[in-house]
Order: C-alpha cells, then structure tokens, then sequence
C-alpha cells in the first residue's frame, strides 16, 4: 500500500470518527461509568481504548516497534491504562481527547512515506508493516464502535446513524 491510497482511506476514516464524536455527544458525563455487566469495559474506557490506540500508534508507529508498556496506555485493564482512562471526567474530556488523538494520526501520516510504510513494526500481537497498523486503527475503531452503540441503545440513548456522515464533524 502507498501513502496515496491509505490518505485516501483515512479520508473515509474522517467521515467515520465524526459520526463517533456525535455518538460521545449521545452519552451525560454519568453514563461514561456504564457498563452492561461487571467485568465488561465502560463507556468511558472504550472510548479511551479506541483513541487510546490511535494516540499510541501515532506516537510509536515510526519507530518500528510498539512495546507492550506503551499499548498499557490504552488498555483500561491496565494500570497505565486506567489512569488515562481517569483522565476523562466528561463527555468534553472524552470529545477532546478523540479529536486530539485523531489529529495527532493524522499529523504523523503526513510526514510518512511511502518506504516507511513499506517497512515492518513488530508490536506485543505481531510484526506487520507499518500501513497495516493504520488498517488496525481503523478495524478498532469499528468494532468498539459497535459495542459502545449497544451500550447507548442500553441506556435509551437517540444514537446517530451509523452512516449519517453529512451531519458529522471531521
């Protein structure tokens, strides 16, 4: 993959973070603690896990290796993890923190290039080359995405369409 086609998917990306910061938008500063069962994350630390990862990997990407240590700040199971996921007191905080750790993605794919794209970043789960980390970033967003619009239709919440991406900011 070049650094052409995956700007072209992160512009696709854009569209689907919006619909997420409108989704955050659903949720009161209370409903951050909800969690469908005990043991199961919360509002809150998923969403602090999905831009968790992205802000990590915007980080670590280029350096061609990703250490557990540095992903704990994104796993709310972690201690690392649940002190960032502290962090995020209020829906503002959460809004905040999606849009900064979006922005600071795609600020580090700005500057990439297409032969670090090519090259390898061996992480806790793998070695893989650099543009398929971006993939993983997106293929996280979804899938919490997913679980976070089952807890907002668990709360009674008006959830935005999945798709609505007119009506969503980037």
């Amino acid at each position: 993959m070049n650094k052409q086609v995956l700007l072209g998917q992160r512009e696709y990306f854009k569209m689907a973070h919006g619909v997420t910061l409108r989704l955050i938008g659903c949720f009161t500063d209370a409903d951050l603690d909800f969690s469908p069962k005990a043991g199961m994350r919360s509002v809150r630390d998923l969403f602090a896990h999905i831009y968790g990862m992205e802000k990590v990997w915007a980080e670590d990407v280029r350096r061609s290796k990703i250490t557990q240590e540095s992903e704990n700040r994104a796993i709310p199971e972690s201690a690392e993890g649940k002190a960032e996921a502290a962090k995020l007191k209020t829906v503002a905080d959460v809004q905040a923190f999606a849009h900064a750790s979006h922005q600071a993605l795609d600020e580090t794919l700005k500057t990439i290039t297409d032969e670090e794209l090519a090259g390898n970043v061996e992480t806790p789960f793998g070695t893989f080359p650099l543009w398929q980390m971006l993939v993983f970033a997106y293929d996280e967003h979804w899938h919490h995405r997913g679980q976070i619009y089952t807890y907002a239709r668990l709360l009674g919440k008006e959830v935005p369409m999945l798709y609505d991406y007119e009506n969503s900011p980037a």
